[in-house]
C-alpha cells in the first residue's frame, strides 16, 4: 500500500533528495528507476536537502517515491495540491495506467469531473463530519 497524504514532511529535511530517494527505495531499485527519468523533478534539484524544496517539489519527490514503486492499492489524499496545472495533467494520465487500486479524496472539480474510475461520493450530514 502506498500513500500520498496531503501535507509532505520527511523525517530528516537535511538529506539530498536524491538521498531520501535510495533510502526509501533501496539502492537496486533506485538504480533500476532513476528519479532522473521519473520526470517530476530537475536535475539541479537532486542535490538539495530536501528541507530547501518547496512544497511543490516535496510532493513530487513523494509522488516519485509511489511511482519507483507502484503499489497494489494507492491512497492519495488531495493529489493535485501544490502540482503545477502540466503536472496535474500527466498524474491524472498516469492514474488509469498503474497496476493496482487508487483510493482518492479531492476536492479538485476538474480531476473529479474528468475522473474515469468509479466514483462514491460522501457527504457530511449537518451537524456531523467525517473523521
Amino acid at each position: 500500500m502506498g500513500m500520498l497524504s496531503q501535507d509532505t514532511v520527511f523525517d530528516r529535511p537535511d538529506r539530498t533528495v536524491q538521498e531520501i530517494y535510495e533510502a526509501v527505495l533501496g539502492a537496486e531499485r533506485a538504480g533500476a528507476v532513476p528519479l532522473s527519468t521519473l520526470g517530476l523533478l530537475h536535475e539541479t534539484d537532486l542535490g538539495k536537502p530536501v528541507g530547501h524544496l518547496s512544497v511543490g517539489q516535496r510532493r513530487r519527490l513523494a509522488l516519485a517515491l509511489l511511482v519507483a514503486r507502484p503499489p497494489a492499492l494507492l491512497l492519495l489524499d488531495e493529489p493535485t495540491n501544490h502540482l503545477s496545472p502540466r503536472l496535474c495533467d500527466e498524474l491524472e494520465s498516469a492514474l488509469g495506467t498503474g497496476p493496482g487500486a487508487i483510493v482518492l479524496a479531492s476536492h479538485d472539480r476538474w480531476l473529479r469531473r474528468r475522473w474515469p474510475g468509479r466514483e462514491i461520493r460522501l457527504n457530511a450530514v449537518e451537524g456531523e463530519s467525517f473523521r
